[in-house]
């Protein structure tokens, strides 16, 4: 799922994602995704961080409320770079950092990194070692 209020960077993911054989879901708000996360639960969520109604550390704060959805993946997508500090509320829910614009390669590469090819076989201890080396590059 990418969440982002801007329509044109939707676009671009769309295509970038179909490009790598991934059917992504977009959604255009914060409380349109958590509403649609409810009724189809995605592997992994591309968050824009700045964004309307509401923005992503909200997003995540109401996403983590709820015991049956808190143990989605996400991904942040930014303009801005973001810092250790101002996401380590969410550290352990965090999986990666992708800072605008972003090539197809950076895209494929985090994605390989947060959704290996057999996630039902993980651990917690795998979760854990691969959030790390994503949050470290």
């Amino acid at each position: 799922m990418v969440v982002d209020d801007d329509l044109p960077t939707l676009e671009v993911m769309e295509l970038l994602l179909k490009k790598i054989n991934r059917e992504p879901l977009l959604v255009h708000n914060g409380w349109d995704a958590l509403r649609t996360i409810k009724k189809e639960k995605p592997a992994l969520i591309i968050l824009d961080v700045m964004m309307s109604p509401i923005d992503g550390w909200q997003f995540l704060e109401e996403l983590k409320r709820n015991e049956d959805l808190k143990d989605i993946p996400v991904l942040l997508f930014t303009a801005k770079h973001v810092w250790p500090e101002e996401y380590s509320k969410y550290a352990d829910d965090i999986v990666g950092v992708l800072e605008k614009p972003i090539s197809l390669a950076e895209l494929k590469t985090a994605l390989e990194r947060a959704l290996p090819r057999d996630a039902s076989s993980r651990t917690d201890d795998d979760n854990a070692h691969r959030a790390a080396q994503i949050r470290s590059g």
